[in-house]
């Protein structure tokens, strides 16, 4: 994949092509923005264009020893660093990387993926790093939660803002893939502008039907009886997730009951449903979940418990 090929984000590539046309390139970027939209992707791709052998019409060659390097994770001055943890040990590892030459390249690239995962040990060592940048070297960080970086570490990177991609465009990505208008549409939608989580969802073949029975037990619930049976649904994050993310859609769609825009809901199958709640429900409440979903994502970053949070949603919606 080159420049050319990434979708939605040419604004982006434009400006970091402009800045390297100028001879303005920065020691250390930060790009930022929701998870699955492209960053590492413009990234790796920003490493080829500026190594490429035999550059054509300010794109990568996808030919030469370096591209071919570069695409196989097989060159040896583009480091990703990742992990769900990032550790002191790999940040000391990248430092006695990074006092050596680059071994082929005209320009090494680090690439710290989510790097709010660092450590703060790891975080402030890195720190050293952005001091006192090495030549010849260009670091790159990604983030989907950058007010999780320390302050000190955003102040010394160059800021670049990477935004959701138009619904439309993901709904035409996925039909071209061989999904149904009506699925395209409601997986677009869910998608929040991230194209990785868009495909996410095709590709585990998510069904939905046990999402609707949690989504309705917690409309129905009253009282603390039937969390545990949620609870057991949700087992692991990325469950649990999906379902804050399916919730926020059907809370969308009632807001928009309210305002009378049905012809933009998400789900169209569910709108008599959506009818019977936003009639026993007044607009200011609808405001108050929404936002509450939104501040239980944040806690979840945070690691607050399913348990919690799930007490809190309940409370929100019945006190």
């Amino acid at each position: 994949m080159a420049f050319r090929e990434i979708i939605g984000q040419k604004n982006v590539i434009n400006w970091l092509k402009s800045a390297f046309a100028k001879d303005r390139l920065a020691s250390a970027y930060l790009f930022s923005g929701p998870e699955g939209i492209g960053k590492t992707t413009v990234a790796i791709n920003f490493a080829k264009f500026l190594n490429c052998h035999s550059p054509k019409d300010g794109d990568a060659c996808e030919k030469c020893s370096n591209c071919v390097k570069i695409n196989a994770n097989t060159h040896p001055d583009v480091i990703v660093i990742q992990g769900e943890v990032i550790k002191i040990e790999q940040i000391r590892f990248l430092e006695q990387t990074l006092s050596l030459k680059p071994f082929i390249a005209k320009k090494r690239v680090v690439i710290i993926k989510q790097a709010e995962n660092m450590t703060l040990e790891a975080a402030n060592a890195f720190l050293k790093t952005l001091e006192e940048p090495p030549l010849n070297t260009i670091l790159i960080l990604t983030t989907s939660h950058k007010y999780q970086l320390l302050p000190t570490i955003v102040s010394r990177c160059q800021m670049v803002i990477f935004k959701p991609l138009p619904l439309k465009i993901i709904q035409e990505i996925l039909e071209k893939k061989g999904v149904d208008k009506t699925k395209a549409f409601f997986f677009a939608s869910l998608s929040q502008g991230s194209l990785g989580k868009a495909l996410r969802f095709l590709e585990e073949e998510i069904d939905f039907n046990w999402i609707y029975d949690l989504v309705e037990k917690i409309s129905i619930i009253k009282t603390w009886k039937g969390l545990n049976s949620i609870l057991e649904k949700t087992k692991d994050l990325e469950n649990f997730e999906k379902l804050l993310d399916f919730y926020q859609a059907l809370w969308r769609d009632i807001l928009l009951i309210k305002y009378q825009c049905e012809d933009f809901l998400i789900n169209k199958e569910l709108i008599d449903n959506y009818r019977k709640i936003a009639s026993t429900i007044s607009l200011s409440e609808i405001k108050d979940i929404l936002i509450a979903i939104e501040q239980i994502k944040r806690w979840l970053k945070q690691n607050v418990s399913k348990e919690t949070l799930l007490e809190y949603l309940v409370l929100k919606r019945w006190y």
